[in-house]
Parts: C-alpha cells; sequence; structure tokens
C-alpha cells in the first residue's frame, strides 16, 4: 500500500495507457519517504510551500529586479524554454499521424510514345505525341485501432509537460543561485567595512606601541608582532574585495547583463524570521512540487506510452487510400465531368514474420522504462535527503546565530565599559584597542553566520520545489 501511496502521482499520469499495467508502472518503484518536522523546535515553525514569487519574502526591491531580469534574460533560461516549442510541435506533427491526411495534387505529363512500342502496337490511333494533365485530391487514412498513434501522440503530450518543468527547473536553479550570490555580495559588503575597521583598529594600536617604543616603554616584539597582524588586516580587505568583484559578476551574468555592469546596492538587509518556517510534513506532496522530479514523471509516462505503441506492431495495419480529381488528354475538357476519375484503396498488412524485431523493439522501449525507472528512484532518495540535511543545517544555522547576537551584545558591552574605564582612568587605550577588535571578530563571525541563515533559506527554497506547484506545473 505505501509503494502505491508513493506512486499515486506517475499513476495518475499514467492511467491513461493501456500497454503497462499499474502493477508493471510500480513494481520497481521504491516507497515514497516521508519526513516530518519538529515544528515544535525553538528553531522551526510551520509554514506553507514555497510561493511562485519567493523572493519577495526577504523584502528587496533591489533583489526582486535582479530575478525578474533573469527570468527575461538569463540565456540558460531562454534556452530550455525553446524546448516547450520543439515539443509543442512533436506533438502536434504525433496527432497528425492518426488523422485523416489529404493532398492536392497537379501534374502536366508530356511524353512522345513510340511507334515500334506496346502503347502503339496495341492502339495504332494514339498519337505519338500526347499529354497527361491531371489535378486531384489524394486521401491517406490508417485506421489506430490498436492505438499505436494515440499512444504516440500521448507520449509526446507527456513530453511537453516534462520541457515545462524542465524550464521550472531551470529557472528555478538559476534565480536561488544568483540569490544566493546577491546575499554573498551583501554580506561580503558588510565584511568588508568591518575589516576596513579591523585594519584601522590595528593600525591605531600599532602607532601607539610605536611611541611606546619611542619612550623605551616596550621592547621591539610587541610592535613588531601588532605590525604583522596589522599587515594581515589588509590582506583580508584585498581579499574580500575579490569575493566581491566575483560576487558581483556572478550576480550580473545570472541576471543576463555583462560582468561589470553597475549594481545599486544601497537597501538595508532585513533580519531573518528567528524561526524557519517549513511545511510540517514532507512526502508526497513533495513529488508535484519538485520540477525535476516532475521531470522524471513526465518522462516515464511518454516512455510507459510508447511501449504500447510499439506493442500495437504485432497487429493488422488497416489503411484506405483514396483519389478524386480530374484526368485529360487537354486542358480544354479537363474539367468536363466526363474527365473525373475516383478510386479507393483499402489496403491490410499484418506481420507474419519479423526475425524478433517487434519483440526486441518492445523489450528496447521497456529496458529504457525500467531505467527512468531507477533514476527515479534515485531522484527521490536524494531529494529528500537535501531536505533532511537542510533542516539539520538549518536547526544548527539559527542555533548558533541565535547565540552568536547574543556574544556580539556581550562584546559590546564589554568595550563600551572599558572605554568607560579609560576615561576614568581604570584601562588604557592598548586594552580598548584589544576589545574594539574583539567585538569586530565577532561582528564578522555574526555576518557569516546571517549569511549561512540565507543560504538555507534559500536552498530549502530549491530542495521544496521553488513553487513550482503554486505556478500551475504540478
Amino acid at each position: 500500500m505505501r509503494k502505491r501511496l508513493g506512486m499515486i502521482a506517475l499513476a495518475a499520469l499514467t492511467g491513461c495507457t493501456l500497454s503497462m499495467s499499474r502493477e508493471e508502472h510500480v513494481e520497481r518503484i521504491i516507497p515514497t519517504p516521508e519526513i516530518a518536522v519538529p515544528v515544535e523546535e525553538p528553531f522551526f515553525a510551520k509554514g506553507d510551500w514555497p510561493e511562485k514569487n519567493w523572493w519577495e519574502q526577504y523584502g528587496l526591491k533591489e533583489l526582486n529586479g535582479l530575478i525578474d531580469m533573469a527570468l527575461n534574460q538569463n540565456p540558460t533560461i531562454q534556452s530550455v524554454k525553446t524546448r516547450i516549442d520543439y515539443a509543442k510541435s512533436q506533438a502536434v506533427i504525433a496527432r497528425s499521424k492518426y488523422m485523416p491526411l489529404i493532398y492536392f495534387n497537379a501534374s502536366d505529363q508530356w511524353q512522345y510514345i513510340s511507334e515500334n512500342g506496346l502503347y502503339r502496337a496495341l492502339n495504332p490511333n494514339i498519337g505519338l505525341s500526347n499529354s497527361q494533365i491531371d489535378f486531384s485530391l489524394s486521401f491517406f487514412y490508417e485506421f489506430d485501432f490498436w492505438g499505436k498513434y494515440h499512444n504516440l501522440y500521448h507520449a509526446e503530450l507527456s513530453r511537453e509537460r516534462m520541457a515545462i518543468a524542465e524550464t521550472a527547473q531551470a529557472e528555478l536553479i538559476a534565480t536561488t543561485s544568483l540569490a544566493i550570490s546577491y546575499f554573498a555580495l551583501r554580506t561580503n559588503l558588510l565584511r568588508k567595512k568591518l575589516y576596513v575597521e579591523l585594519a584601522d583598529v590595528r593600525k591605531k594600536y600599532f602607532e601607539l606601541q610605536t611611541k611606546m617604543l619611542e619612550n623605551s616603554l616596550y621592547s621591539k616584539l610587541e610592535p613588531l608582532l601588532s605590525e604583522e597582524e596589522l599587515f594581515q588586516a589588509e590582506q583580508l580587505v584585498y581579499n574580500i574585495e575579490q569575493e566581491i568583484a566575483v560576487n558581483t559578476h556572478i550576480v550580473n551574468i545570472l541576471a543576463g547583463q555583462g560582468p561589470d555592469a553597475p549594481l545599486l546596492l544601497d537597501e538595508p538587509l532585513l533580519p531573518l524570521p528567528d524561526r524557519l518556517a517549513v511545511p510540517s510534513t514532507i512526502s508526497l506532496e513533495l513529488l508535484s512540487r519538485r520540477p525535476d522530479l516532475m521531470v522524471q514523471i513526465w518522462r516515464l509516462d511518454a516512455l510507459a506510452l510508447e511501449v504500447g505503441a510499439a506493442k500495437a506492431n504485432f497487429w493488422p495495419d488497416v489503411n484506405v487510400t483514396g483519389l478524386l480529381g480530374f484526368q485529360s488528354g487537354s486542358w480544354s475538357n479537363l474539367f468536363e465531368w466526363i474527365s473525373k476519375t475516383i478510386g479507393a484503396t483499402p489496403g491490410l498488412s499484418l506481420p507474419v514474420y519479423t526475425a524478433g524485431a517487434i519483440q526486441a523493439n518492445i523489450d528496447a522501449k521497456k529496458a529504457l522504462f525500467y531505467e527512468g525507472v531507477y533514476q527515479y528512484n534515485e531522484l527521490i532518495l536524494q531529494s529528500f535527503n537535501q531536505v533532511a540535511d537542510l533542516l539539520s543545517i538549518g536547526r544548527a544555522v539559527y542555533g548558533e546565530k541565535e547565540k552568536q547576537s547574543k556574544i556580539v551584545t556581550n562584546a559590546k558591552a564589554r568595550y563600551g565599559l572599558t572605554l568607560s574605564r579609560r576615561t576614568s582612568g581604570l584601562d588604557n587605550s592598548l586594552q580598548a584597542y584589544r576589545f574594539q577588535e574583539e567585538l569586530i571578530q565577532k561582528r564578522l563571525e555574526d555576518v557569516q553566520l546571517l549569511f549561512q541563515q540565507y543560504l538555507v533559506s534559500l536552498s530549502l527554497t530549491r530542495a521544496l520545489g521553488g513553487g513550482f506547484c503554486c505556478a500551475g506545473g504540478g
């Protein structure tokens, strides 16, 4: 029962085909896993599945504009979208196979007949030079008694749905990657300010120690160590500038514009909620909400239908060919009633001996179907593993961020107390600089955890399908 429940979406899709039984569809499908999210834990909250425009939840007009630009300009997305048009055309071609086909034919054939030839010998009154003018409509129809072309047509319809899901998957990967790069850029800009501040503090610390060395209050060792720490801080500034440049290039490329296009980044980052909102139960519903899973489901549906089309080759091919038109030896009487020509040719073809080709074709189609089943099984396991991993990572990151915020608060209080003590003559400036540097380090760790929160949130959005079902794809 769990196996059938696990494939309820696939069984619904393949219910129209008579080529493979429901048992054959699901016999090699693994049971669908289930993840129960403990929403009573302090870092999880019961929430809905991602919406179609999931990026709007972050409240950043800059991000919204970049993603809108990516959806309209990203070359990868535009390339994948063309597969939908291709699949639609293929469906039209497949549908034409079980529809009546009518063609118009016109010809004007001139021929010189040999005086010693057969035609002249049988009818010596025929002229040596003759014309044969033919205007006609030809008709062909193959009766689809065994559902061959019906199955092939619906297989192409499944591939059209598959192309739609592939496009949604490409959009999801591109937009989430852009959002991750955007938040990496924004948090790196915050880190750069802190690194510049750190370098400034270490410079002041080094200068103060140098003065104390000049007054014989310090040995050479302490200023040398301080200068080394200053150089390290300046290295961090150069390094973060490189990361910012790379982040900018990635954001621009994913948005479909040149790598050095200017970005206006002046909106403040809004704090994320203290709890990660996730659906309370993640099981069957994930199948229809992840476009990559739907790609596999529609692919299996198409392959199953092709098995049915291959089986139809065992049965007779029944067709009829017709002809209606005018035929004459001269243009002057071509359209007279006595020049009419009408014909009909029913046909039947039954395979008697094909050296095993028909059965081999069926076996080949089934092999492709079962290969797709195993790929689907693997993707199911990977999908649920991604969600489970992200929930574990999210629990840890949100917990660390909560504690880090308290650590930063304590560091601020300690630095403020040191400034007061320095004013009162109880502490010196060297000690105040050390506490200020410690505060900066704690804030850097806090910013890094902020990015990790964004990363978990966006990765979970991708793992849950990014609003594909809500967009009408499921």
